[in-house]
């Protein structure tokens, strides 16, 4: 399962965003941008370990963090 997938399924599951599967983005839960699986590329920046947890790629909220 790809970084994309597990931020997209993640984001779903916790906050019921919306998922393209056939165009293959989800709509983020706070800036309501489409996160396409091409804005993380294959090492995951935006999931790391530092980041304690996925960011969005575009505002940088970062999903499960203290809301």
């Amino acid at each position: 399962m790809s970084v994309w997938e597990r931020v997209a399924r993640f984001c779903q599951e916790v906050y019921g965003s919306y998922i393209d599967w056939e165009e293959r983005f989800y709509e983020c839960p706070e800036c309501g941008e489409p996160i396409y699986e091409c804005d993380y590329n294959e090492y995951g920046d935006y999931y790391t370990l530092e980041n304690e947890g996925p960011l969005c790629p575009v505002c940088e909220f970062l999903y499960g963090g203290d809301e």
